[in-house]
């Protein structure tokens, strides 16, 4: 049986937009946002896994994993919407250039 190639055009297509990669550095900072949420939501699925055995040795830090993706976090949201410069205070001119003397 011959499959048709128009009936494998929208596959192709399909497979072609799932694998296409951000156009903008902005579209990839946002897809870094959007890893982040799902990193903590692992983190913390594993942190209510995680077993403390008393006779364990090393635990993984949790918190600090936490406020570092926090932080990372905040510096990626800074970067693409960084805050307004205030603005300055116009001095008035003076307008008159005319001196009597030389400076």
């Amino acid at each position: 049986m011959k499959i048709s190639p128009y009936l494998l055009l929208p596959g192709l297509l399909l497979a072609g937009a799932a694998m296409a990669t951000p156009a903008t550095e902005q579209e990839s900072l946002a897809l870094l946002l959007r890893q982040f949420d799902q990193l903590n939501a692992t983190l913390q699925r594993a942190q209510r896994q995680a077993s403390l055995t008393a006779g364990s040795r090393f635990f993984f830090d949790y918190p600090q994993a936490h406020a570092d993706i926090r932080a990372m976090r905040t510096g990626v949201e800074h970067y693409l919407s960084p805050s307004r410069a205030q603005p300055r205070t116009v001095l008035p001119l003076m307008g008159l250039y005319r001196q009597e003397q030389a400076p």
